[in-house]
């Protein structure tokens, strides 16, 4: 099967086969060789894959997939005497390898991050651990915004370079097949 390879770097731990082959259905076997995963275990084992990535490149590859970039970032940070300065410089650094070779090479970049909540007035607001970073260096943002239906999202353009983003939302289903376009 021709098809564009997939770097898919899991640091939640939670991409899974069963879940890949429910997407996939009979194409599963052919698509799955078409899928190169990593499973960094902390934050410096991710920054070193990171700063490796272009040695898994070939012309093949068409898209990396991060899921989710801040996870093993929350962890060093609980649980390290490292400065919140060195930890930022570090993600900052990850996050600029990414764009580059997303520039440079003409890949698609897809990064997920953990997001928390910042209290702010009388209303929390929920916002990207690492939210200067992951502001800086996307050329596009997307958030997904939680509806009362657990397998329905509201998804907003926040960002989209050169485009106007004002009243760019859809809603999605997640389905076994993915996500689906409910405004169709």
């Amino acid at each position: 099967m021709q098809g564009l390879k997939v770097l898919y770097v899991d640091s939640d731990r939670s991409f899974t086969q069963q879940r890949f082959q429910q997407m996939t259905g009979a194409n599963f076997h052919n698509l799955s060789e078409l899928v190169l995963l990593f499973f960094p275990e902390d934050f410096e084992e991710q920054r070193v894959l990171f700063e490796s990535l272009e040695n898994f490149l070939t012309p093949t590859v068409g898209l990396v997939v991060v899921d989710s970039i801040s996870s093993l970032y929350r962890v060093a940070f609980s649980s390290t005497n490292d400065s919140i300065f060195k930890l930022n410089r570090v993600l900052s650094r990850q996050l600029a390898y990414l764009s580059e070779l997303s520039i440079t090479r003409k890949i698609a970049c897809l990064i997920t991050s953990q997001v928390h909540a910042r209290l702010t007035g009388p209303i929390a607001q929920i916002e990207p651990v690492a939210r200067r970073a992951l502001f800086h260096f996307p050329k596009s943002i997307i958030r997904l915004r939680n509806t009362p239906s657990s397998n329905v999202k509201e998804c907003i353009v926040e960002r989209d370079e050169g485009m106007d983003v004002s009243n760019r939302r859809c809603i999605l289903a997640l389905t076994n097949e993915g996500f689906t376009d409910l405004q169709k």
